[in-house]
């Protein structure tokens, strides 16, 4: 995590904290300022550690699924309220531990999971900064025959900038993206690197070149070497091994650009 977004999400954390010990939500109001603010204190730095990893979490669980990524988070958020609801009870209780009730756990999740979400919000938002400009020039492309400069129609494309942000040894054609939470994996022909920069910016850089086929995925249309259908779901077989989920949704609107064909054997 780059120090400068951790330095961010600390610095909100903080203020929630503060903001919850004057507040008091949840009947804490009746407690004393100290204890209310060390309560918060341990419940939002508790629910910090816990739902840190939830977004990462549900990013895999929507790559995996299908899901949409923000019903794959919320399920991420459902499942880690759980422990971080335990620790705070069960510390909270201290030596009468055993006395908890089961009614006081179901409202300690409840308010973690509160909490828990606010935290995810705070991550998701901190995460959606603008890409820095590079001023690293384009890959040189050199052309295929010099008796062709006088006709700009028959040049190579230019190299898409993403190229630019992947380490040297990695730039080549490029055969997908990826979308990891906050970051992009770009796979080309010579390996892959995860680049800090939101999937749409990343695909706006290739535009022209292939298609959105899923929320999670990228394909560039020349790197698809066959279509593989598993009854209502549709995968793109690349040209290094790779099966990309398409999702059902742009179904339709690939088979119509000529992506997926009745023709595409069926598993």
């Amino acid at each position: 995590m780059a120090p400068r977004r951790l330095s961010a999400e600390l610095a909100v954390l903080g203020a929630l904290i503060l903001l919850l010990a004057v507040l008091g939500p949840f009947g804490s109001y009746a407690t004393p300022l100290a204890p209310r603010l060390l309560h918060w204190a341990l419940y939002l730095v508790t629910g910090y550690a816990f739902f840190r990893p939830v977004i990462a979490a549900g990013g895999a669980l929507a790559r995996q699924t299908g899901l949409p990524r923000l019903v794959a988070i919320t399920a991420a958020c459902a499942f880690g309220a759980f422990p971080t609801s335990m620790v705070i009870v069960f510390a909270s209780a201290g030596p009468a531990w055993r006395m908890v009730s089961g009614a006081a756990l179901a409202s300690a999740y409840v308010q973690t999971l509160i909490i828990g979400a606010t935290v995810t919000v705070v991550q998701l938002l901190a995460g959606r900064g603008p890409v820095p400009a590079r001023a690293t020039p384009s890959m040189p492309i050199a052309p295929a025959d010099t008796a062709e400069e006088d006709a700009p129609a028959a040049e190579a494309p230019p190299a898409p900038a993403l190229l630019d942000q992947l380490p040297p040894h990695l730039r080549g054609p490029i055969l997908c993206l990826e979308n990891e939470d906050h970051y992009v994996r770009v796979h080309t022909v010579h390996g892959n690197a995860l680049l800090l920069m939101r999937m749409r910016d990343a695909v706006a850089q290739l535009e022209g070149r292939g298609e959105r086929v899923h929320r999670s995925w990228w394909v560039a249309r020349e790197a698809v070497t066959a279509t593989v259908r598993q009854e209502r779901n549709w995968k793109l077989r690349l040209s290094d091994g790779r099966e990309v989920p398409v999702a059902r949704a742009n179904v339709p609107a690939l088979r119509a650009a000529g992506w997926l064909g009745e023709s595409d054997a069926a598993t």
